[in-house]
């Protein structure tokens, strides 16, 4: 039986039948720490951390050769909670990407549930200029003063080919939480940015709007379209690596926010959160440093942001409509083994004039932790 199936097999490769096998890989992180933090108006809370450096995730990716230099993928990849094994979001099978591709010598298109360009998230993120990036705390970290984008359903995106180091990148949401309704009732996004990576040098601008059409049906407001335009730049001098950012927002909700708390429900919103669609207009910046230290690696960062709220929810509580915020946050990585590495975070953040009436944006945070990969 064994010699006809090889016959059988070696008939089928030689006719051209058998063609090449796919390649298929699974893979994940584990990351949870100690964290030690206290918001303004708050108690001192000790917690059991998730995701501190990483986000706790398991995946499946593969590629399958088409021929002509043409290739066909996927991304499957779940987020979990490690301290209680729960999903990263209710009533997703695969919450942090779903992607179908195929690529060659043209570029790449994508269709799935993925993060926007701006986002951080994902594998079509062009968002750089900080060491931190989004990870370990609002309390220090880029979202302590950007208004980033988050990961949307319904996408389609195209990665153009490197152009002498240079790539443009364009993305379009059907419906950011869904597209089922008719399209003028839908949120979308629109995103299109470029990238310049000449290994020392690294630059970013991207563009990014969501037109909020699904959020005028939710309480009736006429929701002004967000805009975001993002630039990024680092340069690698080999001794110590420098990280610069802006960003300018327009009818965007607050950055330094929790969001998610509120969307989940546990938390009132503050009335100066409560909008009725014009959002806030501002700027905001990040200047940071990496360098090698001790086998590991020393990171720091701060971000300030400055701007008016346009809508005025509650004017009985404040007149004033100007905020600015500002963070710090510092952080040392060192690795243990090709998979695994111990960090530990410091993280600091304050808010003036309207916005120090948002207690999550006022307190301190201390972590330690730890990662694996496999």
């Amino acid at each position: 039986m064994k010699k006809l199936v090889v016959v059988a097999l070696a008939s089928m490769s030689a006719m051209g039948i058998v063609q090449a096998q796919s390649d298929v890989t699974l893979y994940g992180v584990l990351d949870g720490g100690i964290t030690v933090s206290k918001l303004k108006g708050d108690d001192t809370k000790v917690q059991m951390s998730n995701g501190n450096l990483y986000g706790n995730r398991w995946g499946l990716k593969g590629t399958e050769e088409l021929g002509g230099g043409n290739y066909v993928g996927f991304v499957l990849e779940q987020g979990f909670k490690m301290s209680s094994g729960a999903e990263h979001k209710t009533g997703k099978a695969f919450s942090r990407q779903t992607t179908l591709k195929v690529s060659g010598q043209w570029g790449e298109i994508g269709l799935g549930r993925f993060g926007g360009l701006g986002s951080d998230l994902g594998s079509y993120s062009m968002l750089g200029g900080t060491p931190l990036m989004t990870g370990y705390s609002i309390l220090g970290d880029m979202y302590g003063s950007f208004y980033l984008t988050d990961r949307y359903d319904n996408s389609i995106v195209y990665v153009s080919p490197n152009f002498g180091g240079w790539k443009l990148q364009m993305m379009y949401s059907n419906g950011v939480t869904g597209d089922d309704s008719k399209w003028s009732r839908n949120g979308h996004y629109y995103g299109v940015g470029v990238a310049y990576d000449s290994g020392a040098l690294k630059t970013n601008l991207i563009y990014e709007v969501l037109d909020n059409k699904n959020k005028k049906q939710i309480d009736g407001s006429n929701y002004k379209a967000t805009q975001l335009l993002n630039l990024g730049m680092s340069y690698d001098f080999g001794t110590i690596k420098i990280y610069g950012a802006y960003e300018l927002a327009i009818h965007s909700p607050l950055p330094g926010v929790d969001w998610k708390k509120y969307e989940a429900g546990t938390d009132v919103i503050p009335p100066i959160l409560q909008s009725t669609g014009k959002g806030a207009n501002f700027n905001a910046f990040s200047l940071g440093a990496s360098a090698p230290l001790w086998g590991g690696t020393l990171m720091g960062q701060t971000q300030y942001a400055f701007g008016k709220i346009k809508d005025k929810m509650n004017p009985d509580i404040s007149g004033e409509d100007k905020f600015n915020t500002f963070s710090i946050g510092a952080a040392y990585v060192y690795p243990i083994s090709k998979r695994t590495g111990l960090y530990s975070y410091g993280g600091w953040s304050t808010a003036g004039k309207a916005a120090k009436l948002v207690n999550d944006l006022r307190g301190w945070t201390g972590i330690f932790g730890m990662y694996h990969r496999f």
